[in-house]
């Protein structure tokens, strides 16, 4: 289970990650960590500005803790860093666009490298290119168009005129295709620049939508929170326990967020559980601690967090085996609990089996928790992600994605695939299917996915499967084959449904795998 950081670290590690990842020169690397540095010291900026906020009131001085002016002041400077961060991400937009062919300025350059390097020092280059120079250069302009069609050319391929001419056909040809193959190259390493330009500006463009959500979330000052405040201040001094301040943030379709600065005094001891209780007495919700947040409130001043309580609950359960036994499974999962309103199942199918899926499912995975975790969306994060693959290596490299995202406030789930197998969601005796079909992330520059919401009941099953399991039955309609098959599985505990369709599956190819199998399995009820 992940602990949820600060802004800047998870921030920082994206932004090393993205440039450790990206394959690039030195001149790109540099530039990623210009603005990475950027980056940093703007959201430094909005974490002083809030640090100011946390530390501008008292509860013990009756003065209200958060004054509107200041907070509407910090506001303001929080949305101007966003639309500084948004700005910067929005200039990437002018710049050059991908080629997907030598445009006339590339053939231009081929044309005056040959006449540089082999023709300059030809002995009838004064006739060529001097004396003929207008036939010369059509003719060699002819010849380079017939090789941006057929790739390379050859003597052959020589306008008559040329062939004629020249006095050194076998090696004029020979540095036509050299000089091709040189202008194809920066053409593709072009592309990936562009590629990592749009990665950038996508995550620029991500990071000042997270500044200008938690601007936005800043609650309201005036008498309702003054209210609340001595509510809380109210309930708590009965147990003698002293507040310093409080600060609220009202989170959308999450809840109402905590933050406390207390101690206890007197030689009394309370635990955040307890505390948790007296706060939602005091204003009429249920609270808990948030996970990250100490157990006990002690004797010093001490900081302390707490979330409005989830309508639901959820228990998981994995059941996984390998292609080949004694090697890694090429699958990666994880279940990430960002906060306590969210509940994120991902699963990656790295491209063939063994060690190298692996490695290359694991960095998919990671990455998705360093985005998520640092307030990335999922479906800016994928493309980000996708571009990392395309970047990363020469070699070709895919995986699939496959992620759901519960919220246990609202009791729904947003689900984004790329190339997935399909996912269950067991009701009852119903099952409901999602299915893609889109390609692995890492095999296009712009990435597609597909995306669905559901909204999720008590009782129900999120049922996450990789590829390995569905092609363990030979049947045509496999799908169907899973689908009557999980709808009567009698198991109420997740880890046994996920046993019992792993096992399934194995009997159909005869307990031998097809391919390395994961199955993930969140069973969600109501508090």
């Amino acid at each position: 289970m992940k602990k949820r950081r600060s802004w800047l670290l998870p921030l920082a590690g994206v932004v090393v990650a993205l440039v450790t990842f990206f394959n690039a020169s030195p001149n790109v690397v540099a530039r990623y960590l210009i603005i990475a540095t950027i980056v940093i010291i703007l959201i430094g900026i909005a974490a002083v500005i809030v640090g100011l906020l946390q530390g501008s009131g008292s509860v013990d001085n009756g003065e209200s803790y958060v004054k509107d002016e200041f907070q509407n002041t910090a506001r303001k400077k929080l949305e101007g860093i966003s639309g500084s961060i948004h700005k910067l991400a929005s200039s990437f937009d002018y710049m050059a666009s991908p080629k997907t062919v030598l445009n006339t300025e590339d053939m231009q350059l081929v044309l005056e490298d040959i006449s540089t390097n082999l023709c300059k020092n030809c002995k009838k280059c004064g006739v060529c290119w001097e004396r003929n120079f207008n036939q010369s250069y059509q003719a060699t302009w002819n010849l380079l168009e017939t090789a941006k069609g057929k790739g390379n050319v050859t003597v052959d391929d020589m306008p008559d005129m040329l062939r004629l001419q020249c006095i050194q056909v076998p090696e004029f040809v020979e540095e036509a295709n050299r000089n091709l193959s040189m202008a194809r190259l920066k053409m593709v390493w072009h592309n990936r620049i562009v590629e990592s330009r749009e990665a950038v500006a996508g995550q620029l463009g991500e990071i000042a939508r997270i500044v200008k959500d938690f601007s936005g979330n800043l609650c309201d000052t005036g008498e309702v929170i003054e209210l609340k405040r001595r509510k809380i201040n109210q309930k708590l001094r009965v147990h003698r326990i002293k507040v310093q301040r409080v600060l609220m943030f009202e989170r959308e379709n999450r809840g109402m967020e905590l933050h406390l600065r207390a101690r206890c005094k007197n030689g009394r001891c309370l635990t955040t559980k307890e505390a948790a209780i007296l706060i939602g007495n005091a204003l009429e919700r249920r609270f808990v601690p948030r996970e990250d947040s100490r157990n006990v409130i002690g004797r010093e001043y001490d900081d302390y967090v707490f979330c409005e309580d989830a309508n639901f609950k959820v228990l998981t359960g994995v059941s996984r085996a390998s292609k080949k036994k004694g090697e890694l499974n090429g699958d990666n999962f994880s279940f990430l609990y960002p906060d306590s309103q969210d509940v994120v199942m991902m699963l990656s199918d790295g491209m063939g089996s063994g060690s190298e899926a692996y490695e290359e499912s694991e960095m998919v995975i990671e990455l998705l928790e360093q985005f998520l975790e640092a307030g990335f969306r999922e479906e800016p994060a994928i493309k980000l992600i996708n571009s990392v693959l395309v970047l990363r290596t020469e070699n070709c490299m895919s995986s699939t994605v496959d992620l759901c995202v519960v919220n246990l406030c609202a009791g729904t789930c947003e689900f984004v695939k790329i190339g997935a197998a399909t996912t269950f969601i067991k009701r009852d005796h119903f099952v409901e299917t999602i299915s893609s079909n889109s390609m692995p992330a890492g095999i296009l520059n712009r990435v597609d996915y597909d995306t669905k919401s559901k909204k999720l009941y008590d009782g129900d099953y999120v049922i996450m499967v990789s590829d390995g399991v569905i092609d363990c039955v030979e049947e045509e309609d496999k799908e169907g084959y899973f689908i009557n098959f999980i709808k009567n599985i009698p198991f109420k505990s997740p880890q046994e449904i996920a046993n019992a369709i792993l096992s399934a599956a194995l009997e159909k190819h005869g307990y031998v795998p097809a391919d390395d199998m994961t199955v993930l399995v969140t069973g969600i009820w109501k508090k």
